[in-house]
């Protein structure tokens, strides 16, 4: 079971805000048998930014990401308006994807530009991600609606 949700909200012609939460769980008595690809990963451009896409996972036996049981992801985001269509951002993001009771919560914050180009719009980040240890900082690049 998948559930999303986003909301976007203007205060004025200058000012939007941004927040995007999702959920999933799988729930079966033999989570073994589920392959991989039904799976839950988290981190990347639409889910936590400052990770590596589905960096964010249990590991199996031998270290390698096994997927979750169950995801939770959010995201909020405020937005300036530089001139035109362009558009400054900062935002965190946290969320995990898991197996046992417990999650372990990874954050990350980030800024980033935004241009409402005349063939949709174009997003730029540069983000952390606290508990990424691999990585200072990750850079994200992604075009189309954020909903």
């Amino acid at each position: 079971m998948v559930g999303q949700t986003a909301w976007i909200r203007s205060l004025n012609d200058n000012n939007r805000f941004f927040t995007r939460l999702n959920a999933g769980g799988i729930f079966t008595s033999d989570f073994e048998r589920v392959p991989p690809s039904l799976r839950f990963f988290a981190g990347g451009d639409n889910s936590i930014r400052g990770y590596s896409y589905e960096s964010i996972s249990p590991l199996d036996s031998s270290g390698q990401l096994e997927g979750g049981a169950y995801l939770t992801t959010g995201t909020l985001e405020y937005n300036y308006r530089l001139t035109g269509n362009w558009w400054g951002a900062v935002f965190t993001d946290a969320g995990d994807a898991w197996t046992s009771s417990t999650p372990e919560w990874k954050t990350s914050v980030g800024v980033g530009i935004r241009w409402e180009s005349p063939v949709g719009p174009i997003r730029f980040d540069i983000a952390h991600g606290f508990e990424n240890t691999s990585d200072d900082f990750m850079i994200h690049f992604s075009l189309g609606p954020e909903l």
